[in-house]
């Protein structure tokens, strides 16, 4: 089962990783047509680098799990998984990024004060969380 779940992630990821370079495609796009000072080309780059980000999520969880539970890999120390306490913290890292740059997508749409509040506030809340659940340990 655990290869099964790997396999998914890894596929996952590089269907992601796909994408993100057809964001990237378009972002260069509409830098071309709009010019430098285009708001929907900075939007596309970040939702761009969300998606690279994700995709290094589904990464990370595909190589751990599979170091984990199926075979050790020759794999960078930043991919090298020994623990799933690794495993979570590495993912809720990478998360906490995805995060951000969600919210710079939205802060960058100019929305009303109201929505960039909420927004604030959400991301920081589930950020806060995400942070408390990389760090805490269970005592023995």
């Amino acid at each position: 089962m655990s290869v099964v779940g790997a396999s998914t992630a890894l596929l996952l990821s590089a269907i992601t990783y796909l994408w993100a370079l057809a964001k990237g495609v378009d972002f260069v796009r509409l830098l071309v047509v709009e010019g430098l000072s285009s708001d929907k080309a900075l939007v596309k780059l970040f939702e761009s680098i969300d998606s690279i980000l994700i995709a290094t999520v589904l990464l990370i969880v595909g190589f751990g799990l599979w170091e984990l539970f199926v075979h050790d890999l020759d794999l960078p120390p930043a991919l090298t998984t020994t623990s799933f306490g690794q495993l979570k913290r590495q993912t809720a890292g990478t998360l906490l990024l995805v995060l951000v740059v969600r919210f710079l997508e939205v802060s960058i749409t100019r929305p009303e004060p109201d929505e960039l509040i909420a927004q604030s506030v959400s991301t920081a809340l589930v950020g806060g969380l995400l942070i408390v659940f990389a760090t805490w340990h269970r005592s023995p």
